[in-house]
Formats: C-alpha cells, sequence, structure tokens
C-alpha cells in the first residue's frame, strides 16, 4: 500500500567521482557531479483538491480556469526521476478550411460591418453585391442540374456539375473563395523511459515504492455498497528540477538545494495538469533475468530477494487541459500558475528542496523517503 505524503527519488546518490585517494588521477581531471536533473512528478489526491480545469474551479459556472493549479493540501507525494531518455516539446493546432462561396464572403463583410456599427444601408448594399455576384453560379447550377435530370429521364449515363460546365464553356471555375480557419489546439500527451538500476538495498527500496505509488496513483478505487462506484484516479502535476547534493551523504538528506534548469524548464514547460494513462514496467531489459542479493558480510539476512538487477520503466501522460500561450513562460499574457490570480514569482519557501514536499503531520520527518 502506498503512502501518503512520501517523497521518493531515483537515484539517491550522484555518480561517483575521482577524489583524494584516486592518485593516479590528477586534481585538474576530476569531474565530480555538481548537480543533478530530475523529472518531478507531483501527484494529487483528486478528493482534496480540483482535477478539472473548468468544473468546481470557482463558484461560477465555467469561471477561472483552473487546468495548471492545484492546492498543496492536495498532494499525495511526489517522485523524482532522472531525466529520462528523450526530451520533445510538442503543440499541435488545428485548423480547416471553409468555402464561402461569393456570397458567404459578402454575409461574413456585412456582418463585421455590423460589428463595427456600420449603418443598415451599408449592410444592405454588401449583401445586395453577394447576390449579384452569385447571380451566375445560380444560372450555371440551373444549366448543370438540367443536364443531369435530362440524361436521367432518357436513362443515359452523364452528369455535369456547374464549376466542370463553366470549364468547358469558359475555360475557367467558379472561385469557391476559400478560407483557413482556425478550430482549436489538440491535447498533448508525453511518454518518458527511464532506465532504473539499483546500486544498493536503499535504490531497491526506492524503486519498489516508485512503481508502488505510480501504480496506485494511475488507477481507480472501489467504494461504495457492493463495490457499485469506481474512484477518480489521482492526477499529476510534471516540472524540472535541478539538485545541487551535499558534498558527503545522499540525496535523502543533510545540506542540499533545489532549483530549476533554467534553460532546459523555459524550452520544456508542463503548465497544466495530466493524468497518468499507461505504465510499463520492463524487468528483463537486458534480454534476460537477473536477481539481486545481499551477500555483505553485515548483511542480515543474505538470502533476502531484492528483486530485479534492472528495470526500463514507460510512464505515458495525457494533459488534462489544451495549452495557451498566456499559460507558457514568454507567451503573451503569461502568469504563472494562469487563473486570474496567479502570482508573478515563486517565493524563497518554494524554492526549498524540503519546502516543496513537507509531509503532513505523521507522514515521513526524517526525510528518508519511509525507509529505515
Amino acid at each position: 500500500m502506498a503512502v501518503s505524503n512520501q517523497r521518493y527519488m531515483y537515484p539517491l546518490v550522484p555518480s561517483r567521482a575521482p577524489n583524494n585517494s584516486d592518485q593516479d588521477i590528477g586534481e585538474g581531471r576530476r569531474w565530480p557531479a555538481k548537480s543533478i536533473d530530475y523529472l518531478k512528478l507531483t501527484i494529487y489526491d483528486p478528493e482534496k483538491t480540483s482535477p478539472y480545469t473548468w468544473v468546481g474551479s470557482t463558484g461560477d459556472q465555467y469561471g477561472t480556469f483552473g487546468g495548471g493549479t492545484a492546492s498543496e493540501a492536495g498532494i499525495h507525494g511526489s517522485i523524482y526521476l532522472h531525466m529520462p531518455h528523450s526530451l520533445n516539446e510538442n503543440y499541435n493546432v488545428r485548423y480547416n478550411k471553409a468555402t464561402l462561396g461569393p456570397f458567404g464572403g459578402t454575409l461574413a463583410s456585412a456582418m463585421q460591418t455590423a460589428s463595427e456599427g456600420g449603418d443598415m444601408e451599408q449592410i444592405t448594399k454588401a449583401l445586395q453585391g453577394g447576390a449579384n455576384t452569385g447571380a451566375g453560379q445560380l444560372i450555371f447550377n440551373a444549366i448543370g442540374s438540367a443536364f443531369s435530370t435530362a440524361n436521367q429521364t432518357m436513362g443515359t449515363d452523364g452528369s455535369v456539375n456547374r464549376d466542370q460546365l463553366l470549364a468547358l464553356t469558359k475555360q475557367r471555375v467558379f472561385n469557391p473563395y476559400e478560407e483557413t480557419v482556425f478550430e482549436g489546439t489538440n491535447y498533448r500527451s508525453h511518454s518518458f523511459d527511464f532506465d532504473l538500476v539499483p546500486r544498493n538495498g536503499a535504490e531497491v527500496k526506492e524503486i519498489r515504492n516508485i512503481i508502488t505509488l505510480l501504480r496506485d496513483s494511475m488507477l481507480p478505487g472501489m467504494d461504495g455498497a457492493s463495490n457499485q462506484y469506481l474512484t477518480i484516479p489521482r492526477f499529476f502535476k510534471m516540472s524540472m528540477v535541478r539538485y545541487h547534493p551535499p558534498v558527503k551523504g545522499n540525496i535523502s538528506g543533510g545540506e542540499e538545494a533545489l532549483d530549476q534548469p533554467a534553460g532546459l524548464s523555459y524550452i520544456m514547460q508542463f503548465p497544466v495538469k495530466m493524468v497518468l494513462t499507461a505504465m510499463d514496467v520492463n524487468l528483463t531489459p537486458g534480454g534476460s533475468h537477473t536477481s539481486l542479493r545481499d551477500m555483505s558480510a553485515s548483511a542480515k539476512d543474505q538470502k533476502v530477494d531484492h528483486g530485479p538487477a534492472a528495470y526500463k520503466l514507460n510512464l505515458s501522460f495525457e494533459e488534462t487541459a489544451f495549452i495557451t500561450r498566456n499559460l507558457l513562460a514568454g507567451g503573451t499574457g503569461y502568469k504563472e500558475n494562469w487563473d486570474g490570480i496567479g502570482k508573478d514569482t515563486l517565493t524563497e519557501k518554494e524554492m526549498s528542496f524540503l519546502a516543496l514536499d513537507t509531509p503532513a503531520e505523521g507522514g515521513d520527518k526524517d526525510g528518508d523517503g519511509g525507509n529505515k
């Protein structure tokens, strides 16, 4: 069972760098890991904060946009995963072709004139012009229809439309007066692949907790008499963070700092809520099964099975709101956590590593993710 308000991470320790004991490597050639970039998944409980974009965001129907905001009180837990193999930023919008015809274009102009406060005389004149322009098409439509009707009456094949008739007789066709019309923005999806290779018993537990929490959060529960209801799964928000570990020790404790990889976070942004739609855990990424067991002399029980030696984790997310330019940093009208009330900058408390995931009372107080 996943425990609420927990913080799980992989990797727990940065890659080892040459130190003073490595006499064969000059000090100037030692390149220790100064920081680690993570993809952070914050998981929210839909019973404590709204998972929706418009419904339930305010007291007014379809009032404040809530697609990018969630209450901190609704945080169920968080997961930090080392950056995936592939990072792709994608945007898609929909356009379509609208065939106005001569009268459709005139009608659109008349409506624009009306919206700009034009008088009825101008509007009537515009509509009459459209009718005159379309008169020729009406004539050729009638001729083409009569031609097709005559063939049907005679029991012979043959049909022709107005453009075909005009092309045959005048070597031209009617202008369809087409316009490219914006229809909307497509919802984005994200797929990430992670390699998880535990290097010690603590990372074995951490990976197990990560898989458990993800699995527990993406699936519904059952509720009510005779289990007649399915509860809504938890939802996610995503961000990129850069962790600066202490000189010694692991990520779970010690003096540490957390901020954002500024360049990367500016290009790749996740401003709205997401749901986890698919999760795949490959327990044999190398093509064969290998299990881990602690054989050190200090191990309490050398028979304990620590599970696979490596995992490949694939996660697929769907965003729950479409993206507009005012949701993205650098976009026109941008405002962080845009909801009409959003703040402009992060506070020092929000930039603090421990403050980002402060456990609820009774939760994990020593920062070790619940591992002892």
